[in-house]
């Protein structure tokens, strides 16, 4: 193969945007490190794979990078076809291919358990793999400006807001994601002009659970009437990143901000002081009862707020 190949129109814009929030975000290029790139076989994650492979050299050398596909048992192509093609795919880049077996989620589960217990199984993985220290530094994932609007748009429809963020970081932990302000359209743009194969998950648009009714159903709805909603969206989950203080935390300013919305009235100097020290002593699960009948429940990555009249708005 070329070393050196050009990409088309999108992929010559797909990877010039990429190597613009790199450089928007401080990290140096091209990493020096070895890097994962999580690869479902879908064709967000199979674009990114080989985009990073193919035109990337002013990214990161394709000898860091291994790509893994982990086997979650939701389908059975997970198991057979998905891997085989993630692996072609590493061997037509010259890359590092690894492939796990994760135990296959309870298919009985509420869908919102089942779609958050398999999160929490990638997490592990890529908390063994990848960190400093590690073998791996980074685990690249392909979430891109639509999820993030999606990620918006879910966590007001469940009352859940983020500590520090209300849609997805390009930075978290070990996690690091290229395509945080590439949409949705440049990469199936991309894949159609490069050619090659992915795998389409039903499951993604499955209404019966909530992100895929969001998915497939309200997002659809709402450009009827606002056909920039998923870029309004996202361009809002990135000034709530850009405009954070690192000096003020979100218990200190965001959350007695955000209740002022939702509780009659507003909280004076007193209150707000109060909340916040509240906010940081909660423990997981505890509760903090507010006037109107609001409740703020404590979750391990922020806050659910909830109306004790009308139960669990989520």
């Amino acid at each position: 193969m070329n070393p050196y190949p050009r990409p088309g129109e999108a992929g010559g814009g797909l990877i010039r945007r990429v190597l613009k929030l790199f450089k928007a975000q401080g990290i140096p290029t091209p990493i020096e490190h070895p890097v994962l790139i999580a690869v479902s076989g879908g064709v967000d994650s199979m674009a990114l794979a080989h985009l990073a492979g193919k035109y990337g050299r002013n990214l990161i050398d394709p000898k860091l990078i291994t790509l893994l596909h982990l086997d979650h048992g939701w389908r059975a192509e997970s198991s057979t076809e998905e891997p085989r093609g993630v692996e072609s795919l590493a061997k037509s880049l010259g890359v590092g291919y690894l492939h796990e077996k994760l135990d296959p989620p309870d298919l009985r589960q509420a869908s919102d358990n089942l779609e958050e217990d398999a999160r929490f199984k990638r997490l592990e993985v890529y908390d063994r793999l990848a960190g400093p220290g590690k073998q791996f530094r980074f685990v690249w994932t392909a979430h891109h400006r639509d999820d993030v609007a999606e990620t918006v748009l879910w966590r007001f429809l469940r009352g859940e807001f983020a500590e520090g963020a209300v849609g997805i970081k390009f930075l978290d932990y070990q996690c690091l994601r290229p395509f945080l302000e590439v949409s949705k359209e440049q990469i199936i743009r991309y894949a159609k002009e490069e050619g090659f194969p992915f795998f389409e998950d039903a499951t993604n648009r499955d209404s019966s659970r909530f992100r895929g009714w969001v998915r497939a159903e309200v997002l659809p709805l709402l450009e009827r009437f606002y056909p920039s909603i998923r870029k309004t969206l996202a361009g809002y989950s990135h000034h709530r990143l850009c405009s954070e203080s690192p000096a003020v935390s979100d218990e200190e300013h965001g959350l007695p901000n955000l209740l002022q919305a939702v509780i009659d009235g507003p909280l004076n100097r007193v209150q707000r002081s109060a909340l916040s020290a509240m906010a940081k002593s909660a423990t997981v699960g505890q509760v903090i009862c507010l006037p109107d009948g609001v409740q703020l429940k404590r979750l391990k990555t922020g806050w659910m707020i909830e109306n004790s009249d009308e139960g669990n708005q989520a």
